[in-house]
Parts: C-alpha cells; sequence; structure tokens
C-alpha cells in the first residue's frame, strides 16, 4: 500500500509543468545577451553605446532640402540677400552662382547686406552718431573724398546755396550716414555694386599698408647696417629683401666704400661695376677699385 502511495506521488511530480524559459536578445553593441527585461537597464551603462552615442553627437549634421523644382528653386535663390546665400552655402555644401561670401565680411549681422559702421552693426541696427566725418566716410562706406564732398554738397547745398568751391574749405565737414548711403547706391548703381567698390578699396588699402609696413621694417633693417647703406639700396632699386643676402652686400658695400675713400673717390650709384660687386660678389675690392679709377683718368 506504501509502495503503490509512493509511486503515485513520483508519477505527480514527473507530472507538474516545467517553468518556462526566459526569452533573451544580444545588446546590439557588444553582444552580449541579456533577458528582454534587462536589455534596457544594460544599454543605460553599456560602453560601447555610450562611445557610439558620443560619436554620433560630434558629427555634423547634414540637411537635405526637397527640390521639387529647379526652376523654382532658383527663383526662390534670387530673393535672398548674399549674406543668407552665404550661409545657405555653408549649410548644403552647393555653390551658389551670385553668392559672393568675401562682401559678407563687411556686413552687418542683420543679414540685410548692409556695410558695418561699428560694432558689427550698420547704421540701422544700433544708434551711431548720426553724422560722418570724411575719415569714416573713407573707412566704412569705400568713398573717396570727392564722393564725401559730393555727398556733402548734396545735403547742405539746398540749406546754403553753396558751390563746391566753398565746400572744398569746407571738407571736414559732417555729412549724414543715410545721404552718404543713398549717394553711394546712386552712384554705384546698386547696393550690392556698392558693396564690391567698398570691397576693392579696403583690399587696396590693406595691400597697400602691408606693402609700405614691409618696407619700413626692410629701411630700418637696412640703416641699422650701415646707415648710408638703406639710401643706395634705394636709389638702384635693389629688391632683395633676405636677411642674410642683404647682410652681405651690406659688407661689400662697406667694404668698397672704404677702399674709394683711400682713393679720394665717392662710391656712385650709377657705378655698374660697383653695383654688380655689391649686389652679386662678383670680382674684387681692389679690382673693382682700380677699374673705377681707369675710367675716371
Amino acid at each position: 500500500m506504501g509502495k503503490h502511495a509512493r509511486d503515485d506521488i513520483d508519477q505527480g511530480s514527473d507530472s507538474s509543468p516545467k517553468k518556462a524559459a526566459k526569452s533573451t536578445s544580444a545588446c546590439e553593441y557588444c553582444n552580449k545577451e541579456f533577458t528582454t527585461r534587462g536589455i534596457p537597464l544594460h544599454q543605460k551603462k553599456c560602453a560601447k553605446k555610450l562611445a557610439n552615442d558620443k560619436a554620433a553627437a560630434k558629427k555634423t549634421r547634414s540637411y537635405k532640402f526637397c527640390i521639387l523644382n529647379e526652376v523654382i528653386y532658383e527663383e526662390i535663390l534670387s530673393f535672398l540677400g548674399n549674406q543668407t546665400l552665404t550661409k545657405m552655402q555653408m549649410i548644403t555644401g552647393d555653390r551658389y552662382q551670385q553668392c559672393e561670401p568675401m562682401l559678407a565680411r563687411y556686413c552687418c549681422k542683420c543679414e540685410n547686406d548692409n556695410p558695418v559702421i561699428r560694432g558689427g552693426c550698420c547704421r540701422h541696427c544700433k544708434h551711431f552718431n548720426r553724422y560722418s566725418y570724411i575719415d569714416d566716410a573713407k573707412d566704412k562706406y569705400g568713398m573717396t573724398e570727392k564722393d564725401f564732398l559730393n555727398a556733402v554738397g548734396r545735403e547742405h547745398r539746398g540749406i546754403f546755396n553753396w558751390g563746391m568751391r566753398n565746400l572744398k574749405a569746407y571738407r571736414r565737414s559732417h555729412c549724414s550716414w543715410s545721404t552718404l548711403e543713398q549717394y553711394m547706391i546712386e552712384t554705384c548703381g546698386s547696393k550690392m555694386e556698392w558693396l564690391r567698390t567698398l570691397v576693392k578699396r579696403d583690399v587696396i588699402k590693406k595691400k597697400a599698408l602691408a606693402t609700405r609696413t614691409q618696407n619700413e621694417k626692410r629701411s630700418a633693417f637696412l640703416r641699422a647696417l650701415d646707415p648710408w647703406f638703406d639710401s643706395y639700396v634705394r636709389s638702384i632699386r635693389f629688391k632683395e629683401t633676405g636677411e642674410e643676402e642683404l647682410k652681405q652686400c651690406s659688407r661689400r658695400f662697406v667694404a668698397l666704400k672704404a677702399k674709394l675713400k683711400e682713393r679720394g673717390l665717392c662710391l656712385q650709384p650709377d657705378s655698374a661695376p660697383c653695383n654688380v660687386f655689391i649686389t652679386t660678389g662678383k670680382g674684387s675690392v681692389e679690382g673693382v677699385v682700380e677699374t673705377v679709377v681707369g675710367s675716371t683718368t
């Protein structure tokens, strides 16, 4: 009886339902397996996922515009200002024929293609002194003295009935920024053409300033080598700018000048043998001196 009871118990235990296996899935970043419930918890701390998210955040976003009709798109672009087109180029990577990024550097951040006066702002965006003097007009609006005088004449002739002869004596007079702007737009033909004129004149001015600064540094260096060497180099229009080469030329200049002085002669800038020796080093001091002495007798 007891044996049958145990058999019944064993059969009952064999027929009890087994526990269902938990579903698992692999992490798409590190390939480790976790239960479906554990995956979200794991990915909050998964090193590879965090590294991937950080790298994705650093990538520059790219924007794609849906262009249904190229003709319509070109028409839309024609309504945009130069500064807006410049930003569009930066965003899309496209190149627009009518865009001139160089001009945008001279314009206010309001994106209306207005030249900057001070503090990165144009006369429309920030309250400045209403009037400008000729130096500001030249610097900010690319005006010449003639342009400024003409604009002053336009503003004041109606009040004072002055002619240009009187206005020349009045050249330091002020003139409103609005009058200057209107005059330049009318003179150049359009705002964009005015900006091109402004940029062109500013580039020429900066190049001239850079050249003048370079020449001043070169002259100071030459005077430091010998007080008379600078004037000699300028008189023969010697263009060498390398410091080491100029030092060698200076040494030859000093040696030749001293030898000629011993013979009662002066170093003449128009002397071809002297110039060749000083600038190239060809020949010797004694040979050049003898040539100069022979040409004077």
